[in-house]
């Protein structure tokens, strides 16, 4: 399958790019993670330029692009661990909308998102030591209006930078997907209290529910949310698998620049061959968590029968070898790498994290060998 991007694809990539590096580039989650909220800051830039408005439908005022063509942006993204939520509005919450919401909803949601007006995120996890479904227990209870959420969702992507949540609850007992109902609410509806967690770029949050009553908020049917919910995660997945890529592609230039310029015993150290075969598996890594990554959002967008085994596969090597690659940059810096100025720990940190916030490495192994689906 040939992935060649077109002159398109190839124009955008280094439109985003260069936007990117004009407004500081990296600098942008270092400001973040200093604890200043850049966010509002990114999200009217890229407004400005009509990124949100990617994966909108055409009819919702967007430009109607797939997976595919979003991953792109979200290679750009994660080459410079851009804070915000735009895997989470862009490729989970966009898809979800076009799918279950009401023409009402989509009316009022969609234009505004293209616009750069509303930003959302999702709140999967009552309890972050169990993995999805099981995780998810918060019970909606039915009133004369709508439903009342009573209960705390944690690991919550830009709770307090973002205008909606998808939460998903329980509407009927069960343990798997099915029986889960899922709800678009205004996070301020619930208390919010910011995680300590290891990457400071993409701030968590536990959102407590104190008997909240959502009138109007139901997205799709009763009881029916489930599957819906399970290609979104999907979509979610292969959103910060391609953010990975494109700080991984960022890494492997590191490396090489570092390589070139550090000398020891009179020569380049990219001359030795303990460094310079480690940046050729760490290019090779790259270019396959690639493929992998183009493949799983092409299969996606064109409904193929593999698109969840290629979903996982991504993953599973996107965080796992990733996260390596990021050690080996480091590595490959010396000393300096593992300063705090060295930005190798930002790229390892968000792996880190990434590598269990969507289903574990060792879950993924299992679905694609179709021992748990």
């Amino acid at each position: 399958m040939d992935f060649t991007l077109s002159d398109e694809q190839n124009q955008m990539q280094e439109s985003v790019r260069d936007y990117l590096e004009s407004e500081g580039g990296i600098e942008l989650a270092r400001r973040q993670m200093d604890g200043e909220d850049v966010v509002d800051e990114v999200w009217d830039g890229l407004a400005e330029m009509d990124y949100p408005a990617l994966s909108v439908p055409l009819e919702y005022g967007g430009l109607g692009d797939d997976l595919l063509y979003l991953s792109l942006l979200f290679e750009e993204a994660g080459r410079v661990a851009l804070p915000g939520p735009l895997p989470e509005t862009l490729g989970f919450t966009v898809p979800l909308l076009a799918e279950l919401g009401t023409d009402e909803q989509k009316e009022q949601f969609l234009p505004a998102i293209a616009d750069g007006d509303l930003r959302a995120s999702v709140a999967l996890y009552d309890d972050a030591t169990e993995s999805l479904p099981g995780a998810i227990r918060m019970e909606a209870e039915p009133t004369d209006d709508g439903y009342r959420l009573d209960g705390t969702k944690t690991l919550v992507p830009y709770a307090e930078s973002v205008d909606r949540v998808v939460v998903p609850a329980r509407t009927r007992q069960d343990t798997g997907y099915d029986g889960i109902t899922l709800f678009f609410v205004d996070p301020a509806a619930a208390e919010a209290e910011q995680l300590d967690t290891l990457d400071k770029t993409r701030p968590l949050y536990e959102l407590t529910f104190d008997a909240v009553e959502v009138s109007g908020a139901r997205l799709g049917p009763v009881d029916g949310g489930g599957d819906a919910l399970k290609r979104a995660i999907d979509r979610l997945n292969v959103s910060m698998c391609a953010m990975l890529v494109g700080g991984a592609d960022e890494a492997v230039d590191r490396s090489v620049e570092y390589g070139k310029q550090r000398e020891q015993f009179d020569k380049p150290i990219g001359q030795f061959q303990a460094v310079k075969h480690r940046i050729a598996d760490m290019w090779l890594d790259t270019e396959a968590a690639r493929s992998l990554t183009y493949y799983a959002a092409w299969a996606i967008a064109n409904d193929e029968d593999d698109a969840r085994q290629a979903v996982s596969r991504a993953t599973w090597y996107c965080t796992e070898r990733c996260g390596e690659l990021f050690e080996d940059d480091i590595f490959n810096h010396g000393a300096t790498g593992y300063t705090w100025d060295h930005d190798g720990h930002i790229f390892l940190k968000q792996a880190k994290t990434w590598a269990n916030l969507l289903g574990s490495p060792t879950e993924h192994r299992r679905r694609i060998a179709d021992i748990r689906l």
